[in-house]
């Protein structure tokens, strides 16, 4: 069959992963550990905190070494909970997460058609940390219709930097970048990071209302709509 593109770049976390879950379950198992009593309210806490962090280091005001800890002491100050060793917290959480490989419904099956039926190449491109990031790609089984997995902290660059997308341009030998289209479901470092790399990009919403974002040359709020457009 005729394409537009050859080559997806995919987002992992809320895109295909169902990043919620994974994290209330690592964050659970992890402070539970270090002796805090893991509420809803505790849970909602550090993803406040976690997220803050990571769009620290997207505006380039946070390391990506200090980010780890740093989401732990920022939750166990907001807790009143005595300072502990957060690097070995983080340390923990990270490998809970690493077991976490659940996916939203309907994306296994979504990435399976797109490697059996379309003759594209199919890449994760993910802001995450290594160790969580690959052991969740193979306990996904995700990793059976994908072609290959970029993780910023590998690479040394996070969405939406220029420099994630060219080191992923230079290492696949990408010179036809209109070839190329990213799916994910953050503005701030998909789709930002798509307009940035000069390629198409496309918005999952999950069943949201479509807002014509000026970032998105595409918007879907279902899995099968993107097969048109690819």
């Amino acid at each position: 069959m005729s394409k537009n593109y050859d080559i997806i770049l995919l987002d992992a976390d809320e895109t295909v992963y169902d990043f919620i879950l994974a994290e209330k379950t690592a964050v659970s198992r992890t402070l539970s550990h270090f002796g805090v009593d893991v509420t809803d309210e505790v849970v909602r806490l550090y993803s406040a905190c976690n997220l803050w962090c990571w769009k620290a280091l997207e505006r380039g005001e946070l390391s990506r070494d200090d980010l780890k800890p740093h989401r732990f002491q920022m939750l166990f100050e907001r807790i009143g909970r005595d300072p502990v060793d957060f690097r070995a917290v983080n340390e923990m959480y990270e490998s809970n997460l690493s077991q976490c490989g659940f996916m939203l419904p309907g994306a296994t099956e979504f990435v399976k058609k797109l490697h059996e039926e379309y003759d594209v190449k199919i890449y994760l491109a993910t802001n995450g940390l290594t160790i969580p990031q690959t052991g969740r790609y193979v306990r996904s089984g995700i990793d059976r219709y994908v072609d290959g997995i970029y993780i910023s902290e590998q690479i040394g660059a996070s969405k939406p930097d220029k420099a994630y997308f060219d080191y992923i341009f230079n290492d696949l030998g990408i010179t036809d970048k209109s070839r190329v289209i990213i799916l994910g479901d953050s503005l701030t470092s998909d789709m930002q990071g798509g307009r940035n790399a000069g390629i198409t990009t496309c918005r999952y919403l999950r069943g949201a209302e479509p807002d014509a974002n000026s970032l998105c040359d595409y918007e879907i709020t279902e899995y099968d709509q993107f097969f048109e457009i690819i």
